[in-house]
């Protein structure tokens, strides 16, 4: 059931790029504008996820994730009629909070029941995240309009999404360490710091794919499916190789080849970047599984909805930075490729210096 949640929910990161174009022609606005949306999406679902995260850890998801999948059916359902850019803003947002408490409330189901194969777990529930948008894609791209679009996947969403997450139930007399007491580490706030900067080239790419990698026409087709697709499934092949070798080694080698594949899915040739892009989403979509796993791992399972819905308001940076920062040096013309580049770089170290301080106690 949390892998179908996470499916529907991938919509709203993983076609956007492929939906923009139509919502921008059909609003009549431009890239920039319609870019909005995406860091607005950033925003509101991790805010959400934060707000009702104790919640949930408390009561169970049974009352609450009926409701979110209202929400995100009706950021489909209220685009397709929107007629200005400010009502388009509105219904995006609204259906971004009830994607953000849906993501933590199936991502969470994992982390809770399956401590001895938590990467596994985590990684199996996320890989709907991928393929949800990998079937939807090649459909909303030979769509000519945002509104059938739209319309198509707000109507599934209320029939089937509604009644799916209402049977998550999460199990009983679990321990772990409260967020109160969690974000007074040092070594939280430097994994916290990692986790930013290691999904910039994430959100990049699924925000801007076609600016950043000049691919057109078949070739931007078969990456943007790809992307996603690879990313659903790189996250239970890291997550399974993280339960043997452990999370810290796994994170470290994954940063430094998205470093390397971002370079050359930006620099390199043309059949080239359609593989990095590949590779770019296989390493970087298991990110987010594999920090949510090493927190359940480092603090427990009872409050892990709290914690990693705090860990998970990193994402908003990193969409401020993958989606506005980056749309706007797309324009300007420079500095895309250092900050797509040198996120994971940096990310790599920090986490390095995270390992040592949670060896020090600190």
């Amino acid at each position: 059931m949390s892998f179908v949640v996470m499916a529907f929910n991938s919509l709203y990161q993983y076609s956007w790029s492929v939906l923009s174009p139509l919502i921008a022609s059909g609003l009549h606005i431009n890239f920039l504008k319609v870019s909005v949306a995406f860091t607005l999406f950033a925003l509101f679902s991790t805010a959400s996820q934060l707000a009702v995260s104790p919640l949930v850890d408390r009561r169970g998801p049974r009352l609450i994730a009926p409701l979110a999948s209202l929400l995100s059916a009706m950021g489909f359902l209220g685009t397709a009629f929107s007629t200005s850019l400010i009502e388009f803003y509105a219904f995006w947002s609204a259906g971004s909070v009830g994607e953000g408490i849906l993501y933590g409330i199936a991502s969470n189901a994992a982390v809770k029941w399956f401590p001895d194969r938590r990467g596994l777990a985590t990684g199996l529930v996320s890989l709907g995240f991928g393929l949800g948008a990998a079937v939807a894609n090649p459909f909303i791209g030979l769509s000519r309009s945002f509104r059938e679009v739209s319309l198509t996947i707000g109507i599934v969403e209320l029939a089937a999404l509604t009644a799916i997450s209402s049977f998550i139930e999460y199990p009983r007399g679990l321990r772990g360490v409260d967020l109160a007491v969690t974000v007074r580490s040092p070594s939280w706030w430097l994994l916290y710091v990692t986790f930013v900067l290691s999904l910039v080239p994430l959100v990049s790419f699924s925000s801007s794919l076609g600016r950043l990698t000049d691919l057109r026409g078949y070739l931007f087709g078969v990456a943007a499916s790809l992307f996603p697709m690879s990313s659903g499934l790189g996250r239970p092949a890291l997550g399974a190789l993280s339960d043997k070798l452990g999370r810290p080694r796994t994170i470290l080698a994954s940063l430094l080849i998205i470093a390397s594949s971002s370079a050359l899915a930006l620099y390199g040739p043309v059949l080239a970047k359609v593989v990095a892009v590949s590779l770019v989403g296989f390493f970087n979509g298991a990110q987010i599984p594999l920090f949510f796993s090493i927190v359940g791992d480092l603090y427990g399972e009872a409050f892990s909805m709290s914690n990693n819905a705090a860990m998970y308001t990193g994402k908003a940076f990193s969409g401020l930075l993958g989606g506005v920062v980056i749309a706007a040096l797309v324009e300007d013309g420079y500095g895309a490729g250092a900050l797509v580049i040198g996120s994971p770089l940096l990310a790599s170290a920090l986490m390095l210096a995270a390992l040592e301080a949670r060896r020090r106690g600190r």
